[in-house]
């Protein structure tokens, strides 16, 4: 089977949907699991039998894992938590993500390792949400004692309910209010990842380098654009974003990831390093931006094909899109399979999906191959790429954000490829702003025009008549 790993990326997703409606009995999946296991092993020779039962296999490892994800263990905090009389409880553990501020709160996730009610004291594990009513220098990885009331998420209407979900598939069940600088106590060292606790820092350092170089918001843009870290960044900007349909622009994805590899390449070939650690240093590379960037889905998702495509590149060997594709998909519903449920996973992996599949096909249906004036050959095969996303997501947008926008295809037709050149300068401005600042300012007011540029275009589009429809 040519494309095996897209046949078990697909039957394990349906497994996943399969166990998500009808929550089945995690014993009862493994002990069909085995047997079929069993089974494939015994009829290892005959090539279709062996391959359905290799199918059927990913199907219940799907259901499988979702089974697994939702038990949680019984040191759980969330195992701990007393539901009478609101006792106060007194928690230790490190800092698990890095802190943000928002609407004058901070916000961070503690990774739980010892938890005290009513005298009692028990090793605990699992995450739990924190809320600061004040701001305080914090980093990933700074161990702390929090004392406080626990409480479980709000789930009194949609929007809360949304919320809750997304937090639950995080692993989140319970949230902290922290009123009082006297509810923290800051312990000395430092746990967590020391790796991911440096790639923290080099954001900041990055972040830092980009205020420095250009206004507020031109920066809070850019550092969306090539950090992923959106705190800063205006809700109206946002908001006229999603009308237009170019919300993904401030998303870090597999353009940024191809830039980064591009350069670490470049880099190599003039210190004339071999191939094959040419391809460990920039992987390396690949795996430090993924998580300098938060590693989201789009980020992993890139990351991962192209760890494979430079794999088939250094091998010598011709790499297929729909395999790379479910192999990042694969490898994220592998450690937290209820991605599959998240509309950041789904608008991900089906926008990609709708390009390889449609894009080729309008492409030969108005032979744009025979199209001999390369301006106008870009532009349509821009439109192309534009409404092949855009069909592909529209039914996902409409059902979950309630609207439809029209001007998709025209919007990205412009600012994409505005998107694509404020991408290139933002890179070499950090760049530059790293190795030699004196170069920085040169880069800065263009990159400031463009953002403003950007921004102009896409006030514009969303006053079109008809640029978006709420229902």
């Amino acid at each position: 089977m040519k494309r095996l790993l897209t046949g078990l990326a697909v039957c394990y997703g349906l497994g996943i949907i399969l166990n998500g409606f009808f929550r089945l009995n995690f014993w009862l999946i493994l002990g069909a699991a085995i047997a079929v296991l069993v089974w494939a092993g015994l009829v290892f020779r005959n090539k279709y039998l062996s391959l359905i039962l290799i199918l059927f296999l990913a199907l219940l490892s799907g259901c499988l894992n979702l089974a697994n994800s939702a038990r949680l263990s019984k040191c759980h905090i969330r195992n701990f938590m007393i539901y009478k009389n609101n006792p106060v409880y007194r928690v230790s553990g490190f800092i698990a993500s890095m802190p943000e501020l928002k609407n004058g709160q901070q916000w961070f996730t503690l990774q739980t390792q010892e938890v005290q009610a009513d005298k009692l004291k028990y090793n605990c594990c699992g995450k739990l949400l924190i809320k600061m009513d004040f701001e305080q220098a914090l980093n990933y990885g700074d161990n702390l004692t929090l004392t406080g009331s626990l409480k479980r998420l709000p789930g009194f209407n949609s929007s809360s309910r949304s919320y809750r979900d997304f937090l639950a598939r995080k692993g989140i069940y319970l949230i902290m209010p922290v009123k009082d600088s006297r509810q923290i106590i800051l312990r000395s060292g430092a746990s967590g990842s020391a790796l991911i606790r440096n790639c923290f820092r080099l954001r900041v350092y990055l972040e830092q380098i980009i205020s420095r170089y250009l206004p507020p918001l031109p920066a809070s843009i850019l550092s969306a654009m090539v950090l992923g870290q959106k705190r800063n960044l205006p809700r109206l900007v946002n908001e006229n974003m999603v009308k237009s349909g170019t919300v993904h622009i401030l998303v870090v994805s597999g353009f940024n990831v191809g830039i980064v590899a591009f350069i670490a390449d470049l880099l190599l070939k003039i210190l004339r390093l071999r191939r094959k650690l040419r391809f460990i240093v920039t992987a390396s590379c690949l795996l430090v931006y993924c998580l300098v960037t938060g590693a989201t889905n789009p980020v992993i998702r890139a990351t991962v094909m192209g760890i494979i495509f430079l794999s088939a590149y250094f091998l010598k060997r011709d790499p297929d899109i729909y395999n790379s594709l479910m192999a990042a998909a694969l490898f994220i519903l592998a450690f937290d399979p209820l991605q599959l449920f998240d509309i950041g996973f789904q608008l991900s992996f089906i926008s990609v999906l709708a390009i390889v599949y449609f894009y080729p096909k309008f492409e030969a249906l108005i032979c744009l191959k025979n199209c001999r004036i390369k301006v106008l050959k870009f532009i349509i095969a821009g439109c192309l790429v534009s409404f092949s996303a855009w069909l592909g997501t529209v039914l996902i947008i409409a059902l979950n954000f309630r609207i439809i926008a029209p001007v998709t295809v025209l919007a990205n037709m412009i600012i994409v490829p505005l998107a694509t050149l404020i991408t290139l300068c933002g890179f070499t401005l950090v760049l530059s702003g790293l190795l030699y600042p004196d170069l920085a300012y040169f880069f800065s007011q263009p990159t400031s025009v463009l953002i403003n540029l950007l921004l102009n275009i896409n006030q514009a589009l969303v006053k079109l008549p008809l640029a978006y429809i709420y229902f």
